[in-house]
């Protein structure tokens, strides 16, 4: 029965998770065109690519916000728009029905898929991780008319079962180098914006959340501490296209745990 049910979302889903990624609203001088985006992508699904930073070389810096959106994601739309940046938000499907920002989100950078209700699919059957990750697909593209190209595994937690499903979805899977740590209980601004600019250099991918309010407070200096390194701030695909990681690079990511 329940290979049935998955089978019968995938034919109904896949069409929509796989629909051609559409131009976003804001075009952005100086930044790869969609077109190039999606190359970059393709060739890193052709190898098999698990990112968690770029190639090292330019002057981009990608941004990344988890497990939203929220009831301070608006807020982080309209502070990156102000400033002329980009980033990307791997949202949670399920919480699109309270806060329906995913074609905000796809103008300022792009969405990516971080699961429908945020599990540790290692501890799923293969059949609810496909659900798992197509409902959002849809989710997203019913709204933004756009369908993700990019999949954060919740937890860091993945193995190759996991990892197969996203790649077969079509969807490069992105970890990162820089951690904010602003998932910490209550934590500080100070502390935020220090672990970022440690970590800062060209190529870093860094994880933050859209759902703290302390990230919110965080962000105009975070987003000032990159600008004043001479690094620009870019969605997660632009890196990809504008500075992408070399074959065989060392650009660790958190290991398969188990199959």
């Amino acid at each position: 029965m329940r290979a049935a049910i998955a089978a019968v979302l995938f034919v109904a889903l896949v069409p929509a998770a796989t629909a051609a990624l559409r131009p976003p609203a804001e075009a952005a001088p100086g930044f790869p065109s969609v077109q190039e985006q999606r190359q970059a992508i393709h060739r890193l699904l052709a190898r098999r690519a698990i990112v968690s930073c770029g190639g090292g070389h330019g002057d981009a810096v990608a941004l990344t916000f988890d497990d939203g959106p929220g009831p301070y994601t608006a807020q982080i739309l309209r502070i990156l728009r102000r400033r002329h940046a980009h980033a990307t938000f791997f949202v949670v499907g399920n919480r699109l029905e309270y806060w329906p920002l995913a074609r905000e989100e796809a103008r300022l950078g792009g969405v990516g898929n971080h699961t429908w209700s945020h599990p540790v699919l290692t501890r799923l059957s293969p059949w609810l991780v496909w659900l798992e990750l197509l409902r959002t697909q849809y989710a997203v593209e019913s709204e933004a008319r756009v369908a993700p190209e990019l999949f954060r595994v919740p937890y860091a937690i993945h193995s190759r079962a996991t990892d197969e499903v996203a790649l077969k979805l079509g969807l490069v899977e992105v970890f990162w180098n820089v951690d904010s740590r602003d998932d910490v209980p209550h934590a500080r601004v100070k502390d935020i914006v220090g672990n970022v600019v440690r970590g800062l250099r060209p190529g870093a991918i860094v994880l933050m959340h859209d759902i703290h309010p302390w990230t919110l407070a965080a962000l105009p200096r975070v987003l000032e501490a990159i600008q004043g390194h001479g690094l620009r701030v870019v969605s997660v695909s632009e890196l990809l296209a504008l500075d992408p990681p070399a074959p065989g690079q060392h650009c660790p990511y958190p290991q398969v745990r188990g199959d």
